[in-house]
């Protein structure tokens, strides 16, 4: 049993906790540009070969997303951040017109009859996604407060894998239905799969902006906001961050450089895989274009893991921490490269691509954890967007590379593309270890193996006095950071009502306690006024009878709490002691943790918010 000494400091101003559903209808929006995502990685390339693209040019026709990337998302985070409309709101404007382009495109893109249309196409529909990408991330972030970004960022990586599974699985079923082709050649079932993204692109984003309205920023906000605009330019801004970003972030690049050229050469070279592994075809045999139906099984199948391990990786990060957890899945997408080139039917793709899923799972959350407990929230958006920096710039690299290394060095050989991308990823899992945390990690998602509060029910004794009342304040606080609840607790001696009057005449609190049960309800009503319940969930509160130490122990067994707080002072403390009587007891009896707060004075040497730990 653990017990902490800690030294209340002043109540922090938080964003109110957001219920589930109301993290599930902000994050709907994901959907559509997932969907849209998972059609390029699916059927785009699979198209460029339809209508006589070189497989070895894959690289350099893709060069539309990356450079995309690269252009358009850190301009637009820097433009976000410095923009409020009372009507439109900030980030709201950019994402809604990313999803609108991206509808266009998906509806237009199975009608081109030239390669340089489809390659066309692309280059605007790179353009819309990342437009409506790099704002959507920042949203979250200041939507949320620090207790739910973990939560918030998974649940985009929950609804990246319905968006990726839902275009990949219509990919795989359509073709059973439709078996006509356009003048081009482009099957009808890949036809009907575009439509139903362009659908979902805008109807999954207007969910999200109409039901979730934004924070308005503060004057003080605004006023930064107008100063931003009077002394720099969007560009400017990019360049500042980029000089301020912090060591740890600049580490995760080079993890970056190996992740993304991983996933790339995955996802342009898996059809080809397929095809020759499973159907023993090239691009210009019959037997390829069920090859690149079962990519859209392969795709399907990892992202649907992605949606069932997402909230998973919420835990395990908090328990191990996001460094080694997003380490340890990039080690599980390697293994995937290496099994791939073996995989002989549809059922033998199975273990691959659940590693695959958790892998992508942690590709899509775990990162952006950790970027948000590094940067300041007011450069939200252009670190967002440097971030995607970090991604395409590898893309980049692949698309101008990978063309003389697959024909010179792979031998045209798709299998070895795979394994070449097994080999990348377990550089970046190595590299990932590379990284080392801040000085003062995020107690909510730390960067490594840290000691952290991860607490389900709280309970804190409260007698009334202003010392248990930042006793209070300090566990909401503990409370809201854990998503735990808080039950508040008060013992009473039952003392008979005459003797009652007669202390209360004489003013008389030698005994040490709390005196009957009317007085514990007034303490206890008292102290539920100092819990804010917009991001605490308070339980009932409830009065004990007996002696404070025993009943409170006694209380928190029956509650099933995990962690006692209290203060150092209350009535049973005497003038000069380090502890009062009732915490000293609880921290001997008690079966799980104890915080006791630091609630009156300050010990030489030590400030606000500095804590101690003792065992007891």
């Amino acid at each position: 049993m653990t017990a902490v000494v800690e030294h209340q400091s002043g109540t922090e101003q938080r964003k109110p906790l957001m219920s589930m559903k109301q993290i599930l209808l902000m994050n709907v929006g994901f959907f559509g540009i997932q969907y849209s995502f998972g059609m390029q990685s699916t059927a785009v390339n699979p198209i460029f070969v339809k209508i006589g693209a070189d497989p070895g040019s894959l690289p350099l026709l893709n060069l539309a997303g990356p450079v995309c990337g690269l252009l358009i998302q850190p301009l637009i985070g820097a433009m976000s951040d410095r923009t409020w409309s009372p009507r439109w709101g900030r980030r709201k404007p950019y994402f809604l017109a990313g999803a609108i382009g991206c509808s266009v495109v998906l509806f237009l893109f199975p009608l081109v009859s030239a390669l340089w249309m489809a390659v066309l196409l692309l280059w605007l529909l790179d353009a819309s996604n990342n437009t409506a990408m790099e704002p959507y991330r920042a949203f979250l972030a200041d939507k949320l407060p620090d207790s739910q970004l973990a939560k918030g960022f998974l649940t985009q990586s929950f609804f990246t894998g319905a968006g990726v599974s839902l275009a990949n699985f219509c990919l795989f079923v359509f073709q059973k239905f439709f078996d006509k082709t356009t003048s081009a050649g482009i099957p009808h079932w890949v036809l009907m799969s575009f439509w139903i993204g362009a659908i979902c692109s805008i109807g999954s984003i207007l969910v999200s902006v109409l039901s979730t309205p934004e924070n308005p920023p503060t004057a003080a906000e605004l006023e930064e906001m107008r100063r931003l605009k009077e002394t720099s330019n969007p560009v400017g801004e990019i360049s500042s961050a980029v000089r301020d970003m912090p060591a740890s972030l600049h580490k995760l690049g080079l993890t970056y450089l190996f992740q993304w050229y991983a996933l790339v050469v995955y996802w342009q070279f898996i059809s080809l895989s397929l095809a020759k592994s499973v159907f023993h075809a090239g691009p210009k045999d019959p037997g390829y274009e069920q090859g690149a139906a079962m990519v859209g099984l392969a795709n399907g199948t990892y992202t649907l893991v992605t949606m069932c391990t997402a909230f998973l990786l919420v835990g395990m990060a908090r328990r191990y921490g996001a460094k080694w957890v997003h380490a340890a899945c990039l080690v599980l997408a390697s293994v995937s490269m290496f099994m791939l080139p073996s995989v002989a039917n549809q059922w033998q793709l199975l273990v691959p691509m659940v590693l695959l899923g958790i892998a992508w799972a942690s590709c899509m959350g775990v990162p952006y954890i950790m970027v948000v407990s590094l940067v300041p929230k007011e450069r939200y958006g252009v670190y967002m967007g440097i971030i995607n920096m970090m991604i395409v710039v590898p893309m980049i690299i692949q698309s101008l590379t990978f063309g003389w290394i697959y024909d010179h060095l792979l031998h045209d050989n798709p299998f070895n593309a795979m394994r070449f991308s097994g080999v990348l990823f377990l550089l970046a899992a190595i590299s990932m270890t590379w990284i080392r945390p801040p000085k003062h990690q995020s107690p909510i998602i730390p960067l490594t193996f840290r000691q952290i509060m991860d607490y389900r029910k709280i309970m804190v004794g409260s007698d009334g006095t202003e010392s248990s009342l930042r006793a209070v304040q300090r566990a909401a606080e503990v409370a809201s950071s854990s998503e735990a609840e808080l039950v508040i607790a008060c013992a009473y001696n039952p003392v008979p009502a005459r003797i009652e009057a007669m202390l209360d005449t004489i003013g008389d609190t030698r005994m040490g306690q709390v005196r009957g049960e009317e007085h514990a309800r007034a303490a206890l009503a008292l102290s539920a006024e100092h819990v804010n319940t917009a991001r605490t969930r308070l339980a009932p509160g409830i009065v004990v009878e007996g002696d404070p130490a025993q009943a409170i122990v006694d209380a928190a067994v029956t509650e099933g709490a995990d962690l006692i707080v209290v203060g150092n002072r209350g009535l049973g403390a005497l003038l000069g002691t380090v502890l009062g009587t009732v915490p000293g007891d609880i921290a001997k009896m008690a079966p799980c943790d104890v915080l006791i707060v630091q609630t009156e004075g300050e010990p030489e040497g030590s400030g606000p918010g500095e804590e101690t730990t003792t065992t007891g």
